[in-house]
């Protein structure tokens, strides 16, 4: 039997768990836990672990797992020195990202651009995340550019776009870790230098908080050198500014990757990574893909009122804009990721067919008929 301690909002971990853990559950709004006992921690994004908030590491502790694909909020390299072992949920969530990227851009198009092309995406980072939206911008048959030299050098498979090849692009979205070290540091990759001279339809991040500076990016949309920006990063998150945010033509609080599936795949992955790692039983599989019938009324929709219905995107971004005045909008935005309910991926989700057929966007998206 090992003693783990956990995230109280990891989804279903109360399910996912292995047999041979006893499971506690922390609240990460209260601080840093105390994991003395303990053998496992699990955490997500929200807790940051270094030598700072981290500093007295119990002898008991071995393993740390985050519900994420990222993990620049833990210090990898502090940690695994004092002999603990890492691990990670990368991928899990990366068809929730692509969807999310793509439903942005249908509804900004819709918006300024009906009927006319998106014009050519530089796609920054092509990782899992990334891949993902490569994948589902050809099947809308939208050209793009992949970018990613550090991929170049450890796939002999890949070719990375020029710089310029990708800077040329008329729409930019970002899908690459957060590193302020090493060799391609990422820390405010897009800043002034990159944004001047340069025009912009559309700049999306759906990575991590301080790829993009943000405050060059508004400078330029002020200016009109980029036309519209999409942020569900933020730097200093949870405690966004607030000036950037009005200024976007869409805002979320940090849940491009919230998906039902997704949730659940990030969990499972961690549990069974550290029942591998402690040498213990992996819980039993009891999700099944369950598919989600859409009632919808039998009214005139167009486009954008569809895709509100079956994306929380647009409801996300009223609601943070709700925040923006309050003194405990930290607290809030927190409480926006953890307490809205998870969508479903959009291959699990059946509307009527006539919709798909006057609609089909809703087709290419993945979803099917009855």
């Amino acid at each position: 039997m090992i003693h783990v301690l956990a995230d109280q909002n990891l989804y279903k971990i109360e399910e996912l768990i292995p047999p041979k853990a006893a499971l506690s559950l922390y609240d990460p709004a209260e601080g840093i836990p105390d994991a003395s006992g303990f053998d496992a921690l699990l955490v997500r994004t929200v807790t940051h672990l270094n030598k700072e908030t981290f500093p007295d590491i119990p002898e008991s502790l071995k393993f740390i797992g985050t519900g994420s694909s990222g993990t620049d909020h833990l210090d990898n390299e502090y940690l695994e020195d004092q002999g603990i072992m890492l691990a990670d949920a990368n991928g899990c969530n990366a068809r929730a990202v692509a969807e999310y990227v793509m439903t942005a851009l249908l509804l900004l198009k819709e918006k300024y651009q009906p009927g006319q092309p998106f014009g050519k995406i530089g796609v920054i980072g092509v990782g899992k995340a990334g891949s993902a939206v490569v994948d589902l911008l050809e099947d809308f048959d939208i050209e793009c550019v992949e970018y990613d030299p550090p991929k170049e050098e450890r796939d002999p498979e890949f070719k990375s776009a020029s710089l310029k090849e990708v800077l040329d692009c008329e729409i930019l979205t970002f899908h690459v870790p957060l590193n302020r070290k090493g060799e391609h540091p990422t820390f405010h990759w897009l800043d002034e230098e990159k944004l001047s001279g340069r025009a912009f339809k559309l700049v999306i991040n759906a990575a991590r908080g301080g790829v993009i500076d943000e405050l060059a990016l508004m400078k330029f949309y002020v200016e009109g050198s980029v036309n519209n920006y999409i942020l569900d990063v933020w730097e200093n998150e949870p405690d966004l500014n607030t000036e950037v945010a009005k200024h976007a033509f869409i805002a979320t609080p940090h849940i491009a990757g919230y998906l039902e599936q997704a949730k659940i795949n990030a969990t499972k992955i961690i549990c069974d990574k550290m029942a591998e790692f402690f040498g213990i039983e992996r819980v039993a599989p009891k999700y099944k893909n369950i598919s989600k019938t859409v009632e919808l009324a039998h009214i005139q929709y167009d486009l954008t009122k569809l895709l509100t219905r079956l994306h929380p995107i647009k409801g996300y971004d009223a609601a943070l804009r709700d925040l923006f005045d309050r003194p405990d909008k930290k607290v809030l935005f927190r409480n926006l990721r953890n307490e809205w309910p998870y969508r479903f991926e959009f291959s699990y989700l059946k509307i009527r067919k006539e919709l798909l057929e006057e609609f089909p966007e809703l087709k290419k998206l993945g979803i099917t008929g009855f």
